[in-house]
């Protein structure tokens, strides 16, 4: 906050940091900033919880107060009913694009789909058929589970579907792959992609509902791919900031004292887009020749709502995550691909959501069972057989008499289906044609 608008009594940013998801104490904290007479805020930033962040967006359209959050992607915050909601991670929803660019990328045609039928998992997955049958790619086989997963598994397994794209949270991953090891739905033949924005190393967290040991478990995780938010851009450009995101890392690590996010990108990247739409709105006022300012900003008032809707839809600008832009109030950046090889997660590509390209090049090589590329259809790829000259030549040698036998044998009865097909009723009566036919 600069020394003028201090003395205006303007807060430009009302920073959500709540340590604990709880949305008592975020509502507390929104209403406490809000019933201050020192200042206004005008841009609510955060929150990073679906659970504080949904009740605060609900108020915060009553306040005409546009907010941007840099943490929550859960797929419910569409314009339509958060019109005033920015987001600068990508929604989850966007990881479908992702999924469908490497299924196009591997010619594989035939898929199956997985999905914890909660909204956080259901919205994106409805979305998802939807791509997938613009991409026509044949989903043989779709399946949702409440808190019996076992059916849905079993059924993926009779349809003998061979791709599975799954979306569910990381309490449910682990019994999804153990019973998938139970039924055999792992190993070369298949290939899971799933949305795996879950901790790390998750896989060795201890659940009583597992029922497989951590050898069979990996067994079955062995090659699975994951859709995940890039954490910062593996480009050396200098950013907005100045800093290229090697160097903005550095001072990360150094300032944050052990503690981290994945998000933390997001959070640089965030204060700078809401500096630039603050300034948008500015310069939107002055063309306008309004009386307005953001030194006389007011609660409940639509037209600021408005600017800053049409700040934010307007702002672009390179930051440490990549290239920020918004279209609808969604944010289109980089994803993140990853594999589970031989015990952990290795990046293997980034896909470009604004210009719609997936680059496997970024990241270490996509690694298959038994060296051989998994298929898409429930039969095997097609591979190449080579047959011995010396065998190739003794087998034309033996079987000749049996081949010159059987063209003799052809010859004699074509020739003589034209004698037959010959006659006439002067030399047979018509009820003996179907039996000369014949």
């Amino acid at each position: 906050m600069s020394k003028d608008e201090e003395t205006t009594g303007v807060l430009v940013i009302g920073p959500l940091w709540i340590s604990e998801c709880d949305p008592a104490v975020g509502m507390k904290n929104f209403f406490d900033m809000l019933s201050r007479k020192s200042h206004k805020v005008v841009v609510l930033f955060g929150a990073a919880c679906t659970t504080v962040t949904d009740p605060i967006a609900k108020a915060a359209q009553f306040f005409q107060l546009v907010q941007l959050t840099y943490a929550d992607t859960h797929p419910m915050y569409t314009m339509e009913n958060y019109p005033n909601f920015f987001r600068v991670v990508p929604s989850e929803a966007a990881f479908n694009p992702a999924r469908v660019a490497l299924l196009q990328h591997f010619n594989w045609t035939r898929v199956g789909t997985l999905y914890q039928n909660s909204p956080r998992y259901a919205l994106p997955h409805s979305k998802l058929l939807t791509d997938l049958e613009t991409a026509k790619i044949e989903i043989a086989a779709q399946h949702g589970f409440v808190d019996e997963l076992q059916s849905a598994i079993r059924k993926l397994k009779e349809k003998d579907v061979r791709i599975i794209l799954g979306n569910f949270d990381q309490s449910w991953a682990g019994q999804i792959f153990c019973e998938a090891y139970h039924v055999g739905l792992y190993g070369r033949k298949y290939q899971w992609i799933i949305v795996g924005m879950y901790d790390e190393h998750w896989w060795r967290n201890n659940d009583k509902h597992i029922t497989c040991d951590q050898s069979q478990l990996q067994e079955a995780l062995e090659g699975y791919i994951a859709t995940d938010v890039l954490p910062l851009s593996t480009e050396d450009k200098i950013t907005v900031s100045g800093l290229i995101p090697a160097e903005y890392e550095a001072q990360y690590n150094q300032a944050r004292r052990g503690s981290y996010s994945r998000f933390h990108g997001y959070a640089y990247d965030g204060i700078w887009a809401i500096a630039l739409a603050i300034e948008k709105v500015r310069e939107m006022l002055i063309s306008e020749e309004s009386s307005r300012s953001l030194e006389i900003f007011e609660y409940k008032d639509p037209t600021w709502a408005r600017l800053f809707r049409e700040a934010f839809n307007k702002t672009s600008l390179l930051g440490v995550t990549g290239p920020v832009s918004f279209t609808r109030n969604e944010r289109r950046g980089l994803v993140l691909l990853k594999q589970f090889q031989g015990g952990t997660e290795v990046k293997i590509g980034e896909y470009d959501s604004i210009g719609d390209t997936l680059d496997l090049s970024k990241g270490q090589a996509i690694t298959w069972r038994d060296n051989s590329r998994k298929g898409c259809q429930s039969n095997s790829l097609p591979q190449e057989l080579a047959v011995i000259p010396a065998l190739e030549g003794g087998n034309i040698k033996m079987s000749s008499p049996y081949l010159n036998n059987l063209i003799i044998i052809g010859c004699m009865l074509t020739y003589t289906s034209v004698v037959l097909l010959g006659l006439d009723s002067r030399l047979t009566s018509e009820k003996n044609f179907p039996y000369i036919c014949a």
